[in-house]
């Protein structure tokens, strides 16, 4: 009788962003994006994402302002649903990915800052910030 062997990969399921950036987590709200060494760049819940060859352009929103999860996984269109939700506080990013990222920490605050990520910012401060970067008017978040 003859034997079979069938090798399968395992894949994150998750998108690659260019310059070794990437969205990383366990599923449902626990993910957050990373750069090409895993260090997390912007924090877990991640509602929107858009990006191109230069630039990722993020809405967060903080653990305690989203709905009790329902299952053990949210789906991207049931993220996509969430980030609609208008009740749902959000915070911007954005991420120059041809700007060298230089680490620095705020010991006050205790957090890492990296030169090329902008933000939390508020809508209004985000839109300024993406004006000033000069970032193209197509790249947008589907909640803009």
């Amino acid at each position: 009788m003859p034997i079979s062997i069938m090798i399968v990969g395992c894949s994150e399921g998750y998108p690659k962003l260019g310059s070794g950036y990437k969205i990383k987590g366990d599923g449902g709200y626990t993910t957050s994006i990373v750069n090409s060494q895993n260090i997390q760049m912007i924090s877990r819940y991640i509602l929107d994402y858009s990006y191109d060859s230069s630039f990722i352009i993020v809405a967060q929103s903080p653990p305690d302002s989203l709905p009790k999860m329902k299952a053990l996984y949210y789906s991207d269109n049931d993220r996509k649903k969430i980030a609609a939700d208008d009740k749902i506080f959000r915070r911007y990013w954005i991420i120059n990915k041809e700007v060298e990222s230089i680490y620095s920490f705020d010991s006050v605050n205790r957090i890492a800052n990296y030169s090329n990520v902008f933000g939390p910012y508020t809508k209004e401060k985000y839109s300024e910030k993406k004006d000033s970067l000069n970032i193209p008017k197509n790249l947008k978040l589907a909640i803009e």
